[in-house]
């Protein structure tokens, strides 16, 4: 028995609580702006944020990121470690090691998968998972074939739950909003694909449970969402609240979204966790802001320029 299932089994002995927490299931998304090493990897446009180059990026700097992403973690659910964690942004394993090594999430021992997609920048994105609740069984790297312009993959991960359940996890990055009717094109192809993904899995699991999360892109009411829930079961768990996730002049939009279909968990609350370490004061437009990492070149110190997203659910069979 290794030293954290040691310790889960002495509160289970000790602490009624951690019994009545295990009918809990936890979810948290968040896009952790820019999360790069410091080293060049072959054929990315990473240069910006190897040592030495134009923003002065550090280990040191982001060593700070990530004990900050892993603040958010722990943070994010008093009562016990969130199940499952999907990060946008991240380049690549060695971050992630970094991450669940060298960090205060190396006592609670997540493991993680992620994508190693085609993006020029070589930005992917990650699932973090906790073993004792979660156990993946199938993982696919959703790719979308746009040559002139390669995109992020979508990473599904399949995997089982207490008592068995079948869980599809989707984590994703859908392609920015900048480039206009091209970027718009990029972002509706991917939808396109990721909804015929999700409707195979839809007809083939007996009871689907499914979990979509990540930075969409897209708010509420776009397009992109729209196709994902109309004519499906899925139901966007973080729609109407408030403030929002990301802040740009001065205006706030959801662009983070966790949705589900379960019908092995029934979610019980959701939050947009403005947690005061992750936001400074608007001095512009006035209330508060998501205190960043980067504005432009400036280096501001913060953990990213988006607000992450949570979700607890009940387990109902």
């Amino acid at each position: 028995m290794n030293k954290i299932s040691h310790f889960l089994l002495i509160l289970m002995l000790i602490c009624p609580s951690f019994l009545k927490a295990q009918d809990i299931f936890t979810v948290l998304s968040y896009n952790i702006e820019n999360a790069f090493d410091t080293t060049h990897d072959e054929g990315k446009n990473d240069h910006e944020y190897c040592e030495g180059g134009e923003r002065r990026w550090s280990k040191r700097k982001l060593f700070q990121k990530l004990r900050g992403v892993s603040k958010v973690i722990v943070a994010a659910d008093e009562d016990r470690p969130v199940d499952l964690v999907g990060l946008c942004e991240v380049e690549n394993d060695t971050v992630m090691e970094y991450l669940t090594r060298h960090t205060p999430l190396s006592a609670i021992g997540y493991q993680y998968v992620m994508t190693h997609s085609d993006d020029e920048r070589g930005i992917d994105v990650a699932l973090l998972y906790s073993p004792f609740t979660f156990h993946p069984v199938d993982t696919q790297h959703i790719k979308t074939d746009i040559p002139e312009h390669p995109v992020r993959d979508i990473l599904h991960v399949a995997g089982t739950i207490m008592g068995g359940d079948t869980l599809d996890v989707y984590v994703l990055h859908l392609p920015s909003k900048l480039g206009g009717g091209e970027a718009f094109h990029r972002s509706m192809k991917v939808t396109q694909l990721l909804k015929e993904n999700i409707d195979s899995v839809l007809s083939c699991r007996h009871h689907p449970n499914l979990i979509l999360m990540g930075d969409f892109n897209a708010d509420t009411r776009s397009p992109q969402l729209k196709l994902l829930t109309k004519h499906t079961p899925l139901k966007d768990q973080i729609a109407h609240l408030k403030p929002g996730t990301y802040k740009y002049q001065g205006e706030w939009s959801t662009l983070d979204h966790i949705l589900t279909h379960t019908t092995s968990l029934s979610p019980t609350r959701s939050d947009i966790l403005a947690l005061p370490f992750l936001t400074e004061p608007d001095p512009t437009h006035g209330d508060f802001k998501p205190h960043r990492t980067y504005l432009g070149p400036a280096y501001k110190g913060g953990i990213s320029d988006h607000l992450p997203v949570f979700t607890r659910f009940k387990y109902s069979r």
